[in-house]
Parts: structure tokens; C-alpha cells; sequence
């Protein structure tokens, strides 16, 4: 966020083919007509299945690493980019980034300056394999969420656009009377078990899932439920994130082998009869912490002033809500999403008639039972959340899965590896390239302009649904996303695909283009400079704007 097995069928290792700018363009234009019938709900809808009637799409990972991969950052392993420098272009965006420059030496009195303020912009033309424009492309620079847009291209390009998460649930003992006599055991994939807009509970997975298990003739469970957190490491915070004081709001929300609505709490809150106790629903049901709720409604003119948050000894709604407000909702981080997970799971599950007496435990490397039953998630619904509303813990999430999968560690250090050999499939240099989260909330992740545009070039280029299903993810000038109240003139509206990026001290914006002439651009900007408050508003995003607008005039 700018501020977050069994049963599986496999397929052959991902084809890096050449599809055409045509053909994307024709596919960027049906998306933007898409979203301008305004009916961009089922973009991205997130399609829960229930164990037993799935259509299994392709979940391996890549085989092995071809020989002769090029060392020059030639995307998609084809021929070399040649380089062709827009001499007006480049004079044009320099004066941008002198002008934001000045205005962010003023707004900053001097603290933000030549010294301290580094602009990189890259600019690849898509149809005639050039690089058009290279202002410190090869540096080194923080990326913020623009590091989404590598855990996302990691994900199509080692798993596949049709893959799942698979969270396998076994019996260990036999069944007879409606008793499991022994214990129910579930192993982690990762899961976020998150749904774009949903309440928050996970009705969608656990309705499911008990039905599964009553028909299987599993109604008690006097034993335990036991979370077999395999590879995936405890959850924490990661290297070089912000203070702990922030530790309770939705962007850091932590990932681990399990996760229930993105390791957050939501608080729906709705008003009452005015002096009366409004009424508070937190969700996921069972969450494991004490409540400390107090909101009461105030008058219809009063102010709304409701404060949540959560940690190891509770959860915290408190506040007031004028009369005749709407239900609203809050999101914030739960201390730990596998607690979260296995208080939600077993509740939900006592709910719908299957009763786990002994509660759960956390354990890794445990016995083999007999698959009863598995959550299944497509990959592909986490790219909306990922990409066009910057959720910091379902990236997080799909970054541990990829090194479960990938290096056989649900870490960082696998994430890390299984993200540096997506580069190589894709044909992206990996010169100076560091990923120590899948979100980019960390302040030790390094990426180069160039490196993100040779890796949207390349992701351009992947088949199998794979392209379409990154661009549609892409906040749309105009329309949707972070974007949306960006762009917004009639000559840039539903024309830049982008992901927006922003921690202190770093801004950055990195995507697609459609020209006025046709063309299609992949581009980059990253902005590193001194912590300020405000310049992200005042001057960087400005310049990034009138850096696209002049892209789109093209």
C-alpha cells in the first residue's frame, strides 16, 4: 500500500513468445472500453472454488533456466534493444524534472535539493524495440510499491496466470459416527484468503469447506487443529520498515504461511438511536483477541470520531458515529494473521456444524493424514488487490508462496530467489536488483528504471492470459485505482497503465502508455529524495503527470 499437495494438475514451464503490439493494443483498447461501460466489477472478480468441483488450470513452476540468456537486459530473450533517443522528448522531460526540482527546494526550504534528490526516467517503445529516452535508467533506487510489479510478473511467469493457491486439509485418524478420531490437519500455501471489497469474513472458503467435510461424514473433531506452517516463516515485520508505533494499520499487516483476510480486522461500524451504543461487528468471527468496544451514536450533526486498532491484548473500536450515518467499515492489522487464521478457521467451522474441540496448535513437518479437503484460491484474483489498490500484505503473501514454491523456503530469502529467476526468464539484468518483500514497504529493496520497463516489456510479451491479466490489474488514468483522480483530461484518460509508488522519501510511477500516434511505451520514473512532508503531492506526483501527458502526445 503507498503509504500494503495434491490434486494439482501441472504445465509446462512459461513460454516467452512475441504476441505483437497490435494485439496488446487491441487488448489495452477492449479494457479501456471495458471500463468505460462502467462495468469494471468483473474485472479481476474473484472466483472462489470449492474442493471437488474445480477446474485445475496450470500451477507449475518454471523448469529449468535456458542456456544463453542474454546479460543486456533484452526482454523476453529476443534481440537487443536498440537505442534511439527522442532528443525533444528528453529536453522536455528534463525541464519537468528541473521545474519539480525548484518547486521541491522551495517547498522544502532548501532541506530537498540537487544534493539529495535523484530522478531516474526510462522509456522503451514497444513496436519498434527502442529505447527512446534513459535519464539515469541503470540506478540503483528505492521503489516503493513499484516493487509490486515485480511480485506480480514473478507470479505469471513461474506459476502461470491459471494458478491456485491450494491449502490441503487432512485427517489423521478414521472416521465413524460422525467423529474424526484424531486430528484435523491444515498445511499452508500462503493463502491470504482475501476478497477485493468483501466484509472481511471467510464465509466464502469455510461455507465451502464445511459442507466438504459434513459430507465426508465429519461432524466432531475431539482432537486438535493442527496448523502446519511448513516453510513459511514466523510472521514479523521486515527489514527497514516504518516504526513499530504503525505496526497496527492495514499497510503493515503481516504474512505468513496462514492469513485470514490479509491479516486484518474489519470493523464494520453502524449508528444506533442517538445516545444509544452503536453497533460493532468485527470481522473475521473469532478473531482470538478481546474486544474493548465502545461507540456510542451521537447526534446527526456531531462529529465521526471512531478509533480502532489491535494488538497482542485486544482489539480496540471506540469512539462515536453520528445518527443517520451509513454503515461503515475500518481495516487494521491483527499482531499475527496465523493466530488470526486458526481462531477464525475453527469458529467458522463450529458455526456450520463441524465442532474442533481441542483447539488449534502451530507446528511444521508434522505426519501425513488422508486429504479430506482443500481452500482453493485462484492467483489470479490477488492481482487486482496487488496492483490497482497496492495491498501491501496479499504482495507479501504471494512473495512468501513464490519461494515455497520456487526454493522450497516460504521466506524472504526464497522470495527473493524465486523473484531473481522470474528476472532471468524474463531476461531483466539483475545488476543491483534487491527484493526483500513482495510489497515494497521495505526501504532495502533496490530496482533500476530500466529494470522495471525491460520487465513490463517482457511481461508484454508473456501468452497465456498472463499480459492481459497484468494490464487489467494496472491502476487506468482516469478510471480506476490510484489512479483515478490522476489523468483525468480528455487527451489522458484511459491512456497510461500504471502502478503508483510512495514511501517517505521515495516516489514513483512505472507502467504502459498509448500515444496519440499508436504507439505503446513502457515506462518508469523513480524519485528518491529527502524526507519532506508534502513534496510526494506537491511536486513529484505533478512532474510524473506531466511526464505521461508528454508520453501520450507521442
Amino acid at each position: 500500500m503507498d503509504s500494503g499437495e495434491p490434486r494439482r494438475a501441472t504445465s509446462p514451464s512459461p513460454r516467452l513468445t512475441h504476441i505483437g503490439v497490435g494485439f496488446v493494443l487491441a487488448l489495452l483498447i477492449l479494457s479501456l472500453l471495458w471500463d468505460g461501460a462502467g462495468d469494471g466489477d468483473a474485472v479481476g472478480k474473484v472466483v472462489l472454488t470449492r474442493p471437488g468441483d474445480r477446474s485445475l488450470g496450470p500451477t507449475s513452476v518454471a523448469g529449468p533456466t535456458p542456456a544463453g540468456l542474454p546479460a543486456d537486459g533484452i526482454p523476453g530473450g529476443g534481440e537487443p534493444w536498440d537505442r534511439n533517443p527522442d532528443l525533444t522528448l528528453e529536453s522536455a522531460v528534463k525541464s519537468a524534472v528541473q521545474h519539480a526540482s525548484s518547486d521541491a527546494a522551495a517547498v522544502s526550504q532548501g532541506k530537498a535539493n540537487g544534493s539529495n534528490i535523484q530522478v531516474a526516467v526510462h522509456v522503451r517503445d514497444l513496436g519498434r524495440h527502442q529505447v527512446v529516452l534513459d535519464i539515469e535508467g541503470q540506478l540503483s533506487m528505492r521503489p516503493a510499491s513499484n516493487q509490486k510489479l515485480v511480485t506480480c510478473a514473478a507470479a505469471l511467469v513461474l506459476l502461470g496466470p491459471g494458478a491456485e493457491f491450494v491449502t490441503p486439509i487432512e485427517a489423521l485418524g478414521a472416521v465413524g459416527d460422525g467423529v474424526l478420531l484424531g486430528d484435523l490437519v491444515v498445511r499452508a500455501d500462503g493463502d491470504p484468503l482475501y476478497v477485493e471489497g468483501g466484509d472481511g469474513s471467510l464465509d466464502p472458503w469455510l461455507g465451502p469447506l464445511a459442507d466438504t467435510l459434513l459430507a465426508a461424514g465429519i461432524c466432531r473433531v475431539p482432537g486438535t487443529l493442527i496448523l502446519d506452517e511448513g516453510s513459511y516463516a514466523l510472521p514479523g515485520p521486515g527489514p527497514a520498515w516504518p516504526a513499530a508505533r504503525d505496526y497496527w494499520q492495514e499497510y503493515c499487516a503481516l504474512a505468513g504461511g496462514f492469513s485470514a483476510n490479509a491479516g486484518c480486522l474489519t470493523a464494520w461500524v453502524a449508528p444506533g438511536r442517538v445516545g444509544r451504543s452503536a453497533d460493532v461487528l468485527v470481522l473475521p468471527r473469532g478473531h482470538g483477541l478481546p474486544r474493548k468496544v465502545s461507540v456510542s451514536t451521537g447526534s446527526g450533526s456531531s462529529k465521526l470520531d471512531v478509533r480502532i486498532g489491535a494488538n497482542q491484548w485486544g482489539v480496540t473500536v471506540s469512539g462515536s458515529i453520528p445518527a443517520g450515518t451509513p454503515r461503515r467499515s475500518w481495516r487494521f492489522a491483527h499482531p499475527d494473521p496465523v493466530e488470526l487464521f486458526g481462531h477464525a478457521m475453527i469458529e467458522g467451522l463450529n458455526r456450520r456444524g463441524v465442532s474442533v474441540e481441542g483447539g488449534f496448535r502451530r507446528e511444521r513437518g508434522g505426519a501425513t493424514g488422508r486429504w479430506v479437503a482443500e481452500l482453493a484460491t485462484p492467483l489470479a484474483s490477488y492481482l487486482i488487490p496487488i496492483l490497482t489498490h497496492s495491498n501491501n500484505s496479499v504482495a507479501d503473501q504471494v512473495f512468501f508462496h513464490l519461494g515455497a514454491k520456487e526454493a522450497g523456503r516460504g521466506d524472504r530469502v526464497g522470495g527473493s530467489l524465486a523473484t531473481q529467476r522470474a528476472l532471468e526468464l524474463l531476461g531483466v539484468p539483475p545488476a543491483g536488483f534487491v527484493q526483500v518483500d513482495g510489497s515494497g514497504l521495505s526501504r532495502d529493496n533496490r530496482v533500476s528504471a530500466s529494470q522495471l520497463t525491460a520487465l513490463i516489456a517482457a511481461v508484454m510479451d508473456l501468452e497465456g492470459g498472463g499480459a492481459v491479466r497484468f494490464l487489467e490489474a494496472l491502476p487506468l488514468s482516469g478510471i480506476r485505482g490510484s489512479l483515478e483522480r490522476r489523468l483525468t483530461g480528455p487527451g489522458t484518460k484511459g491512456r497510461v497503465w500504471a502502478k503508483t509508488g510512495f514511501i517517505n522519501g521515495t516516489s514513483a510511477l512505472s507502467g504502459v502508455v498509448h500515444t496519440n500516434s499508436d504507439r505503446m511505451l513502457a515506462f518508469s520514473i523513480l524519485v528518491d529524495y529527502r524526507i519532506t512532508p508534502g513534496l510526494n503531492t506537491r511536486c513529484w506526483k505533478p512532474m510524473q503527470d506531466r511526464i505521461c501527458s508528454l508520453l501520450v502526445s507521442l
